[in-house]
Parts: C-alpha cells; sequence; structure tokens
C-alpha cells in the first residue's frame, strides 16, 4: 500500500459510521481543496495536503483541532511518512478551524475548503447531524441557530476563489432557512 491509501484506509476505519465529519467529509474537503488550489494557481505540497485533510477531524473531542494533530503525528511515523513534512500537517489541522490563521499554501487550503463543507446543502445536512450529534440541540429552533451560527463561516474565507465557490452555496443555505423559519411559525 502506499502512503495516500493507507491515511485514508486509517481515516475511513477510525471514523466509521461517522455522518457529519467522516470519511465523505475529508473526501470533499480535499477534492475542493486541490480545486481552489488549481483555479488560484497555488503551489502546495500534495502530500502534505491530502495529509492534513484526511486527518485535520481524525479526532472528535473538543479540542479537536490539538488532538486530531497529535493523532496525526503518531500516526504518520508510525507509517514512515516524510518527517520533514509532519509539522506543517501538523500546522495545518491547528489552523483548519473558522478563526484559524493559517500561513502555509496547505494550511490555508485545508481551512477554506473545510469551511466550504458546511456550506449550500452539504452543510445543511452535516449541520442538521451535527447539531444532535455534537451540539445537543434539543429541538428545530436549536439546529435553526446552528445553521446560521455556520453559514457565518463565509466571513472567515481567505480566499477568493473560495468565497467564489460558496457564493452559490450561500443562497442554498440563506433560502434554506428562510424556508425552514417560515414552516416553523405554523
Amino acid at each position: 500500500m502506499n502512503l495516500k491509501t493507507d491515511i485514508e484506509q486509517y481515516a475511513k476505519d477510525t471514523l466509521d459510521g461517522e455522518l457529519a465529519a467522516g470519511i465523505d467529509h475529508f473526501e470533499r474537503v480535499y477534492s475542493n481543496a486541490k480545486k481552489i488550489a488549481k483555479k488560484g494557481e497555488m503551489n502546495y505540497d500534495d502530500q502534505i495536503l491530502h495529509a492534513a485533510c484526511f486527518l485535520h477531524d481524525i479526532e472528535q473531542d473538543e479540542p479537536h483541532a490539538e488532538k486530531s494533530s497529535h493523532v496525526a503525528e503518531k500516526f504518520l511515523k508510525k507509517i514512515n511518512f516524510p518527517e520533514e513534512k509532519i509539522a506543517p500537517v501538523k500546522k495545518a489541522i491547528l489552523t483548519h478551524l473558522p478563526n484559524g490563521q493559517p500561513t502555509t499554501d496547505e494550511g490555508i487550503l485545508l481551512h477554506d475548503a473545510d469551511l466550504l463543507d458546511f456550506l449550500g446543502a452539504i452543510g445543511i445536512t452535516r449541520l442538521s447531524i451535527a447539531a444532535w450529534d455534537w451540539f445537543n440541540a434539543k429541538d428545530m429552533r436549536e439546529v435553526v441557530k446552528t445553521l446560521k451560527k455556520y453559514r457565518k463561516v463565509y466571513s472567515s474565507l481567505i480566499l477568493d476563489e473560495s468565497k467564489k465557490l460558496a457564493n452559490n452555496k450561500i443562497i442554498v443555505m440563506d433560502m434554506f432557512i428562510r424556508q425552514l423559519e417560515d414552516e416553523m411559525k405554523i
């Protein structure tokens, strides 16, 4: 097996059954990161980006960025990932949250691609699941609050290309939230 396959299999096995932040999420984040990089003509190390995208949420307990970076380091050493690339993977993972301040191309790509996955139809679905799984929502009003809170991640996007990709997702999300609020008035 190669390193990419090892990383993907580890992520799949570790988060088997996780709907909101499992292997599907990692695949979308990696795909979006590469799409952003290509359109933005960014230089990045694909090995670092891939590992960061597939390991950034590997630990679900808070503080998950810190815990995920530690788990990633341990796992990457175990599979003989290039030693000089482990610190950049950890750095990208540590700065992927909405309030993160990534300074590397891989970190910026992970940050923006991860935030894009909170928006649009995918974001609505993930956040509806997460409202119960992560935030212990008690009713639909709390789900709406979660959707509104994460809709604001648009303002944390760093790259213009990411904002372009988010524009239609924001329209979908805004329409959904309005419709849901209207239906809840019944």
